[in-house]
């Protein structure tokens, strides 16, 4: 069955060798592949080069494009139907579409729309002439549609920005839980400190006085969802005035992270707190809303959904205050699989309504001739704020934080606060300027991964939920192990499984008194066990089971269903923060006994990678009968959340790995021929293509591959005008 169905999609692979000829083009463009099918694209102007992109992100990434846009815009259900309404819902709700189209028409510039459209062209280019549809559409019986103009892709970059700005969501769950179990548990459960949930990433930068080369190494492993195709495509780019190496999204030109022959850059989620929830009263006709200066009128937005096989789309009233949507439901799990209902009026406001990031960002990056520059240019990312690294040729490090942060009248932002008294409003952000930076430090260490980067004494509040500082710490340790690092100890730091959170808790848990020989054995193997969560570790799994089932025995009662589905997706806090503490002030002894007992039975003997395997699959692949032609690999993975190789999981879909390392990259300033990168399967988005997962491997043995800019050509393929 899985060879006839990929025969099907033969036919719309994109060429990797040949003629092209395509209507749009100004000049002949070269498309060159390595080994890898990674696309090295050269051509005579920036615009050809913008219109080539857009080609070849087509070529590879059609479907997968459609899809990020139609989840951006709240339009999936006009193809899955009943299955993706709830999900339009909460995006029209919040409104990505909306912002999407604010964007397009004030923040983005003349470059912004000139640089995108020429990019949207060529994906056009490339429908009207591709040979078949990809197999998803004939699979679904669907044609290609993909909107042309800029607002969908603006709305895209909301969606990513959305995805790195889940404040709201711990104010939310804080507030259900006050309620639920009051203010003082809470504070023990979800504290106020440096422990946060959701995605995150690493990256760091070492100066030549670290490294065998004498020139900085920089590393980067953005940690996002797991998807196949992933979100990255690895691209070489080359115009006048543009060079560029490294990975792009499938929704614009340019390099997203990567380096150009002169620097290299990396980023991680600065996890700013850039979303509040203002509780709301409305007017008896819930016409109008209470402010300080009297009632003032909802704004309303009617929102009308398609949904496939219904003849008239459904219509969605949006209700909106000055501060934002009011939010109908909550959301659980970090994938966000399950919505609940609000029992309180809250509206929305968040710094991506306002403006998320710009195309043309790409160019001013590149372009950057020194680390003065880089800053100017990265300073203008809006939402959500990054922390970039940057290293040069001429041996300098630095690091920037950026994003819009909101500066508030009153309150810290952890909690929701009254919409109604005016005393909690955002009076502005804060400048660009006083965002933490640092050059050249003299350790030569630069180092994030969504740790608390607020220096002490910081006059401002970026925010008060980071994720805990462990990944971090190791990274930094590690770094300062030595100094003589390369691109194979960078590597090596990124595949570290060994977890910081693991000893403090150990040092509890493994002191309970046993009542059974399976106990005794149990504890007896975690006494002697050294932290890491590497995929073959029994202990490891033990550890991982034993930390849900206490999580399970002690609050799924006293919580309900629906609370502690959302409380499960914070499982770092718990872990790092909240377990600890309540061991160091005792915890039952009985019900610790009891959970050892459940995972116990539940790890069944079983190593962490068992439990822990990691499914690259296709979003087509949970129909039945096409698991095996769209699932690219099944990994046994090691890690967690507090690991430096992340393995994040969603409790509320088992021990699956959700958030991975979308890539691990690793550039060399002394030669970048000697640059290292992986991505989890590979360039294509089509299951024919030799380069759907064919880095699989690669990465699952902790393997790179070259990632230069001059590897050998494999094939090359000239689109020409036509």
């Amino acid at each position: 069955m899985s060879d006839q169905l990929r025969a099907m999609a033969a036919p719309s692979l994109f060429p990797l060798d040949g003629d092209l000829r395509l209507p749009g083009l100004e000049a002949a463009v070269s498309v060159e592949r390595d080994r890898w099918g990674t696309p090295r694209i050269t051509a005579t102007s920036l615009e050809d080069l913008w219109f080539a992109q857009g080609v070849v992100t087509a070529g590879e990434r059609l479907f997968q494009l459609e899809l990020f846009l139609r989840a951006a815009t709240g339009t999936l259900s006009a193809v899955f139907g009943e299955l993706t309404y709830d999900d339009d819902v909460f995006t029209r709700t919040i409104g990505l579409n909306r912002a999407g189209r604010r964007h397009a028409a004030d923040t983005w510039t003349e470059a912004d729309h000139a640089m995108h459209g020429r990019f949207r062209a060529g994906v056009r280019a490339w429908i009207d002439a591709m040979p078949a549809k990809p197999i998803e559409y004939q699979l679904l019986d669907l044609e290609p549609e993909l909107p042309d103009d800029a607002a969908a892709y603006a709305s895209a970059f909301a969606l990513l920005a959305w995805e790195l700005s889940n404040n709201w969501e711990t104010e939310l769950l804080r507030a259900e839980l006050d309620e639920r179990l009051g203010r003082a548990v809470t504070d023990t459960l979800l504290p106020v400190a440096p422990a946060g949930g959701g995605v995150g990433s690493n990256n760091w930068v070492v100066a030549g006085t670290r490294t065998a080369s004498g020139r900085p190494l920089l590393a980067n492993d953005p940690h996002l969802q797991v998807t196949q195709p992933g979100i990255w495509l690895e691209l070489v780019l080359r115009a006048p005035g543009y060079e560029a190496r490294g990975v792009a999204v499938h929704f614009t030109p340019g390099i997203f992270l990567g380096t150009t022959p002169h620097h290299a850059w990396g980023a991680t989620n600065v996890t700013g707190d850039v979303a509040d929830l203002y509780e709301e009263q409305l007017r008896d006709d819930d016409a109008a809303v209470r402010t300080v200066e009297g009632w003032a009128p909802l704004t309303i937005h009617e929102e009308r959904i398609a949904v496939r096989g219904e003849p008239e789309p459904r219509t969605l009233t949006v209700r909106e205050t000055g501060h934002g949507p009011i939010l109908t439901h909550g959301v659980a799990g970090i994938l966000h699989t399950r919505y609940r209902p609000l029992d309180r009026t809250y509206a929305l406001r968040w710094a991506g309504h306002d403006a998320t990031l710009r195309p043309s960002l790409a160019i001013d990056v590149a372009q950057a001739a020194d680390f003065a520059a880089f800053r100017t240019a990265i300073l203008q990312v809006a939402c959500a704020g990054q922390n970039f690294v940057y290293a040069d040729v001429d041996g300098h490090i630095g690091y920037q934080c950026t994003g819009r942060h909101p500066v508030r009248a009153a309150g810290d932002g952890t909690r929701p606060v009254p919409g109604w008294d005016g005393e909690h409003e955002w009076i502005g952000w804060i400048a660009p300027e006083d965002l933490p930076w640092a050059f050249d430090p003299e350790d030569g260490i630069l180092a994030t991964a969504n740790n608390d980067i607020q220096p002490p004494g910081y006059p401002h509040l970026i925010a008060k939920d980071f994720h805990a500082p462990n990944r971090r710490d190791r990274i930094v340790a590690l770094l300062a192990a030595r100094d003589d690092h390369d691109v194979a100890s960078m590597l090596a730091i990124q595949l570290d499984t060994v977890s910081l959170a693991v000893p403090p808790l150990r040092e509890h848990l493994s002191a309970l008194e046993p009542h059974t020989d399976a106990q005794r054995e149990a504890l007896a193997s975690l006494r002697g066990w050294d932290a890491d969560m590497r995929a073959d570790s029994p202990e490891a799994a033990l550890f991982q089971a034993w930390i849900s089932a206490i999580m399970t025995r002690l609050f799924a009662e006293r919580m309900g269903t629906e609370l502690f589905a959302a409380y499960q997706g914070f499982r770092e806090t718990f872990l790092c923060r909240a377990l600890p503490a309540m061991l160091a002030d005792q915890v039952d002894a009985d019900a610790l006994r009891a959970a050892l007992d459940d995972a116990i039975a539940e790890v069944a003997g079983r190593t962490w990678g068992e439990l822990h395997t990691l499914v690259l699959a296709h979003p087509l692949a949970r129909i039945p009968g096409l698991e095996e032609l769209f699932t690219a690999a099944a990994i046994p993975f090691g890690g967690d959340s507090q690991t430096i190789a992340q393995g994040g999981f969603d409790p509320l879909l088992g021990c699956r790995p959700a958030v991975i390392p979308a890539v691990r990259a690793i550039h060399d300033l002394g030669d970048l021929e000697r640059s290292a990168s992986v991505v989890p399967t590979g360039v294509s988005g089509n299951p024919a293509s030799p380069h759907w997962a064919d880095q699989a491997t690669l990465y699952a043995t902790g393997g790179s591959k070259p990632a230069g800019f001059d590897e050998p050509s494999a094939a090359t393929l000239t689109i020409a005008p036509g």
